[in-house]
């Protein structure tokens, strides 16, 4: 297992509260998408305990 991914529809892709709190794993990547705005944002995390660290993402096409 390398991380997870989900979509927040409508709030910022920062992983919230219960994000944090459920993260089981600090190597992990934690991706969001949020779907609040066209086009829709994407970020990647890592979480270890109550510290978030956002972390460069490449996307090839």
């Amino acid at each position: 297992m390398l991380g997870v991914f989900h979509s927040h529809t409508h709030s910022e892709a920062y992983p919230s509260p219960t994000d944090v709190r459920q993260a089981p794993d600090p190597t992990w990547h934690y991706v969001l998408v949020s779907l609040r705005d066209v086009p829709a944002v994407i970020r990647s995390f890592r979480i270890d305990g109550d510290t978030v660290a956002s972390e460069d993402i490449y996307i090839e096409e």
